[in-house]
């Protein structure tokens, strides 16, 4: 991974984050160990493996339309697509791939399936923080975002959340982005986007004429959008952002 660009981090007053993969990561072992429980054999490694093909899949339009128990709830019907297709790629028979949503949904909704953070998380978005930077989450979600954030312990260091769950508008509709940059008065140029996806993130972000980058630490697009700069994480780039701004 090279060195952040310097022009990336410039000049920059609002900090926008997609949530899945960027602030909160997949637990593909308590996925693999539900999935197992439910009688469907797989490996954290395989599913991590899939979740790269689905971002793919979803590049393609061909994410799954599955027909499961909440597939018309419209707070679930992403993470039903996205889901499903990670578990059809992990191996699971097209047959048997409703009924494990239906259960794992549960799971999912008592405690979300991406909850890892990064370390440091806290710490950088702090320290970018103290230097005026706004921190703003833009998700496609189920409208459980801030409940999950805090329960982790890091909604403190997020100025808002912006949950398609709740705000009836998704990426890559730049309307979503509008939202952030309205309630701080902020210009495009002077904002950046980071998240995990090209469909959603990059092409949202650029049609709101807001900068972005991808994160990708397993490597899923590797070899795509080129033209796309690549970070870290968001740990790398809020401590950029706040030495660029001249924090001690």
């Amino acid at each position: 991974m090279s060195a952040i660009d310097p022009a990336l981090v410039r000049d920059v007053d609002l900090l926008c984050l997609d949530a899945g993969n960027t602030v909160v990561f997949l637990d593909h072992a308590r996925l693999a160990r539900l999935c197992a429980r439910e009688g469907f054999e797989t490996t954290a490694a395989a599913l991590a493996r899939a979740e790269g093909e689905a971002k793919y899949a979803h590049e393609q339009a061909r994410l799954h339309e599955l027909a499961w128990a909440h597939a018309g709830v419209a707070a679930a019907h992403g993470w039903g697509r996205t889901v499903g297709t990670i578990l059809s790629l992990a191996g699971l028979a097209p047959q048997r791939v409703p009924a494990i949503l239906d259960s794992v949904w549960t799971d999912h909704c008592a405690r979300n399936l991406w909850s890892l953070v990064p370390e440091g998380f806290v710490e950088a978005l702090d320290r970018a923080r103290a230097t005026g930077v706004r921190v703003a989450v833009v998700s496609n979600s189920e409208g459980m975002l801030a409940a999950l954030f805090e329960e982790l312990g890091i909604l403190r260091v997020l100025d808002l959340v912006v949950d398609s769950g709740l705000g009836g508008v998704e990426k890559p509709d730049p309307r979503i982005f509008r939202i952030a940059l309205d309630r701080f008065g902020v210009p495009p140029a002077r904002a950046l986007h980071l998240g995990d996806n090209f469909a959603t993130d990059v092409l949202g972000a650029r049609a709101a004429g807001v900068r972005v980058a991808l994160v990708d630490p397993l490597g899923h697009l590797e070899g795509r959008h080129l033209d796309v700069p690549r970070v870290p994480g968001v740990v790398e780039v809020a401590n950029a952002i706040a030495e660029a701004r001249g924090a001690r």
